[in-house]
C-alpha cells in the first residue's frame, strides 16, 4: 500500500496548491485559501455546486472552473476513502500479526475486529466490497462527466495503483457474473439455431448471434494494401469510400491483447466496474432514448447478453458509441495504431454539398468552419464533448510533406450487440472505421445526394437533459436547446430492413429515397472502410463486437 498511499499523498498536496493560472480559482472568486477550505473540509459540497453548474447549460457552454472544481472534489472525495481503508489496513495488520497480503483482505472488507481473520469475505462477489466500487466511481464520473481537465494522469495512476493492490481474483471475477446464455429475442437471431456457450468454455465477452445479413447489390470496392500515396491519391481524386482489408492485422486487440476477451476486459475494466456511458433505445432520433452511465460488468451483462429482467420484459438495446474510451482507459491505447492514413492532408467538403454550404454560411456570419465542424458530431443528442481530448496541431519538421496532417484524429469506440443502429447521417470529417469484433453492414449515400432523396432534418427544439450524478442517468429539464439535425436523414432505414415488403408506405413517406444511388459493404473484424467527408452513412450491428473510428478533417 506504500505506493498508493505516497500518490495519494501527492495528489492532495496538487489540489490544495493550484498554480496562479488554473481556471478552478474563479469559482470562490479567487480566494485560495476558500477554495481549499471547501475542497479539503467539505468535498460533497463542492461537488454539489460544480455538479448544479455543470446541470444548468449543455456542456459546450459550461465554465472550465466548473469542470475543474468537479474533477478536484472528486479526487479529494476518492483519496480520502482510500485513506480511511489504508489505514484501517495498518490497524489490522498490527492487530492480527498476519502478513501484507492477509492485511490487504482486512483492508477490503473493513472489518476491524479480532477473532474474525478467517471469515474473509470472498473476493468473487461484485457487492462484497461496496467502497472499492465507490473509488472507481468517483474518479470515472469525473472523466466522462467533465473530461478531468488536468488531471487525467492524476487519475489513471490512481486507479492503475489502486488496482494493482488488490487481490488479482477480485480484479478479474466479473466473468462468472455474466450469465451463460442469452434471452431469445426472435427479430435478432439467425434462421438456424447457435449453440450457446458454457461459462467455462466461453472464449468470447459476445455472445454469438448473427442478425440477418443482406445481400449486397452495390459493393463498396475492397482493396487488399494501399499505400500512403495511393490512400492520398484516392481521397483528393477518386473521393468515394473503400474498404481497407489488412490495415489492422498488427493490432495487438486481434491478436495478443484480444478486445474478445472477457479475462482482456476484466483487467482492463478493473473487474467490470469500470463506468461507461450507455445509450438506452434503438435510435438517438427516437422518442424515449435517453444515457446512462454504468459499470461496464452491467453493460455486459444486460445490453451485450441481453439479460431478461425481473418483470420477463423484452431487453432494451443499449449501445456504448462514440465514446473516447480509449482516453479514459489508456492501456487501451497500446492494443491498437492509429493508421497512417489519418496523417494524410485531407480534402475539404465538396462544392454543392451540405457541409460545403454549412461552412460558407459560417464564414459569412463571421465564424470559423473548423469552430462549425468541432461542435458538430454524429450523434447530435449526445453527451459528446464531455470526454473528448482535443489535439493540438504539433509543429512539422523541416521538409514535411504538405500532404501530411500534423494532428491526431478524433478516436472513439464503439461496444454493442447485434442490431444496434446509427441512423442515416454524414459526419464533418473523414473517418476510418475500423472493426476489431465482431461484423457490421454498412449503407453510403454521396453527399450530393438531392435533400428530395435524403430528407436531412432541420433544426429540432429539445429540453437539454443533463446528467444527474446520484442516479448516473439524464434526467431533468436544463432547458430548451436548439439542435441543428441537418446531418441526420429523417429515412428510418433500419424500419425499411425489418418491413421491405411494406414498400408502397416508405415511398409515400419519402417519395423519391429509393430512387437515391447508394453503395454498401458489410464490414468484418480486421477490415477498415474509409468514409470520406460528408458522405450519409447508415450503421447496422451483425454480430455484438467493437469498432474504432478515427476521424480527421484539415
Amino acid at each position: 500500500m506504500t505506493a498508493l498511499n505516497e500518490l495519494i499523498n501527492r495528489a492532495i498536496f496538487s489540489i490544495s496548491a493550484p498554480d496562479p493560472y488554473d481556471p478552478i480559482l474563479e469559482c470562490y472568486g479567487y480566494e485560495v485559501e476558500k477554495l481549499k477550505t471547501a475542497l479539503l473540509d467539505t468535498p460533497d459540497s463542492a461537488l454539489q455546486l460544480a455538479d448544479t453548474n455543470l446541470r444548468i447549460f449543455p456542456f459546450k457552454d459550461v465554465k472550465d472552473c466548473w469542470r475543474r472544481l468537479y474533477t478536484d472534489a472528486s479526487l479529494i472525495k476518492a483519496c480520502q476513502l482510500l485513506k480511511k481503508h489504508i489505514q484501517r489496513s495498518d490497524k489490522a495488520s498490527h492487530v492480527s500479526g498476519k502478513k501484507e497480503d492477509n492485511a490487504q483482505q482486512v483492508c477490503l472488507s473493513g472489518s476491524l475486529d479480532e477473532g474474525k481473520d478467517d471469515e474473509y469475505l470472498e473476493a468473487d462477489s461484485p457487492t462484497v466490497y461496496p467502497w472499492v466500487s465507490d473509488v472507481i466511481h468517483i474518479l470515472d464520473k469525473a472523466l466522462i462527466m467533465t473530461g478531468a481537465p488536468r488531471r487525467t494522469r492524476l487519475i489513471e495512476d490512481l486507479l492503475s495503483t489502486f488496482q494493482g493492490s488488490l487481490p488479482v481474483d477480485y480484479v478479474t471475477s466479473f466473468i462468472s457474473s455474466i450469465p451463460s446464455g442469452q434471452t431469445e429475442i426472435p427479430h435478432l437471431l439467425p434462421s438456424r439455431p447457435v449453440k450457446r456457450q458454457k461459462l467455462g468454455e466461453r472464449s468470447s465477452l459476445f455472445p454469438l448471434d448473427y442478425a440477418p445479413q443482406p445481400s449486397l447489390k452495390n459493393p463498396v470496392p475492397r482493396v487488399a494494401e494501399l499505400t500512403f500515396e495511393e490512400f492520398t491519391e484516392h481521397i483528393w481524386n477518386i473521393r468515394t469510400p473503400v474498404v481497407i482489408t489488412n490495415a489492422i492485422d498488427h493490432w495487438p486487440a486481434l491478436s495478443s491483447r484480444p478486445w474478445s476477451s472477457p479475462k482482456y476486459w476484466a483487467e482492463r475494466t478493473f473487474g467490470g466496474r469500470r463506468l461507461v456511458p450507455v445509450e438506452v433505445g434503438r435510435s438517438y432520433t427516437d422518442e424515449g432514448w435517453g444515457q446512462r452511465i454504468m459499470p461496464f460488468v452491467e453493460f455486459a451483462k444486460d445490453f451485450l447478453w441481453r439479460s431478461t429482467s425481473a418483470t420477463g420484459e423484452e431487453a432494451q438495446t443499449g449501445y456504448m458509441a462514440q465514446h473516447d474510451l480509449l482516453t479514459q482507459i489508456p492501456a487501451l491505447k497500446e492494443d491498437i495504431c492509429i493508421p497512417d492514413y489519418c496523417y494524410a492532408e485531407p480534402p475539404e467538403p465538396e462544392p454543392g454539398t451540405p457541409l460545403y454550404k454549412k461552412n460558407i454560411q459560417q464564414a459569412d456570419n463571421g465564424n470559423s468552419p473548423k469552430e462549425g465542424q468541432q461542435g458538430e458530431v454524429s450523434r447530435p443528442h449526445g453527451n459528446k464533448g464531455k470526454f473528448t481530448e482535443y489535439h493540438d496541431s504539433v509543429d512539422g519538421e523541416d521538409g514535411l510533406s504538405d500532404n501530411i496532417a500534423t494532428a491526431d484524429p478524433i478516436i472513439n469506440t464503439w461496444i454493442g450487440p447485434s442490431w444496434t443502429i446509427s441512423p442515416l447521417h454524414h459526419d464533418p470529417y473523414h473517418n476510418i472505421l475500423a472493426q476489431v469484433v465482431g461484423a457490421k453492414y454498412i449503407r453510403l449515400y454521396s453527399p450530393h445526394t438531392p435533400a428530395t432523396q435524403i430528407y436531412p432534418r432541420g433544426k429540432e427544439v429539445v429540453n437539454h437533459k443533463a446528467w444527474d450524478a446520484s442516479t448516473m442517468e439524464k434526467k431533468g429539464d436544463a432547458g430548451q436547446e436548439q439542435i441543428d439535425m441537418s446531418n441526420t436523414s429523417q429515412v428510418d432505414i433500419s424500419a425499411i430492413e425489418l418491413s421491405p415488403a411494406e414498400v408502397e408506405t416508405w415511398e409515400e413517406l419519402w417519395p423519391g429515397f429509393f430512387k437515391a444511388e447508394y453503395v454498401e459493404t458489410i464490414l468484418q473484424e480486421g477490415e477498415c472502410l474509409y468514409i470520406p467527408i460528408g458522405w450519409w452513412h447508415y450503421v447496422r450491428g451483425l454480430q455484438a463486437g467493437i469498432s474504432v473510428s478515427f476521424w480527421w478533417s484539415k
